[in-house]
């Protein structure tokens, strides 16, 4: 009878949990990050966002390190961007205007993620260019 409990109650958990969310930690920060590892879920970025919870943003994953580019097209909310290099470091931060088809690329050609927060929520909780990103 207790097992059964105990696997109605891990399904229950693992049927609600998002595969698409992963915990990481910036200085003494814990966040919530959405996973954006393919082209598609790339493209998408938060279009269509309205709201971000204080320590939830996204991570986008590429293949391999080359200068990376972001553009805001159809999000509505305001963004910073933080370029993450091969050593797990933040090597730029940058903020992003909404609806914006511009461009905000890296300067450094060794860009293997980049992560997007509320826009000021890295200078806000002190996170500045060489933090150290940990990632499960």
């Amino acid at each position: 009878m207790i097992m059964r409990i105990l696997l109605l109650i891990f399904v229950t958990i693992s049927a609600n949990a998002n595969p698409n969310l992963i915990e990481a930690n910036i200085g003494d920060k814990t966040i919530m990050l959405e996973v954006a590892n393919t082209q598609a879920l790339r493209s998408k970025g938060l279009m269509g966002i309205t709201d971000l919870d204080e320590n939830n943003g996204m991570i986008f994953f590429w293949p391999g390190a080359a200068r990376r580019c972001m553009w805001m097209k159809n999000t509505y909310i305001e963004l910073s961007v933080a370029f993450i290099n091969r050593d797990k470091k933040i090597v730029e931060i940058f903020d992003l205007v909404p609806e914006s088809l511009d461009s905000v690329c890296s300067d450094s050609r060794d860009i293997i993620a980049a992560i997007e927060m509320k826009k000021g929520w890295f200078d806000k909780n002190n996170i500045e260019i060489l933090s150290t990103i940990e990632l499960p």
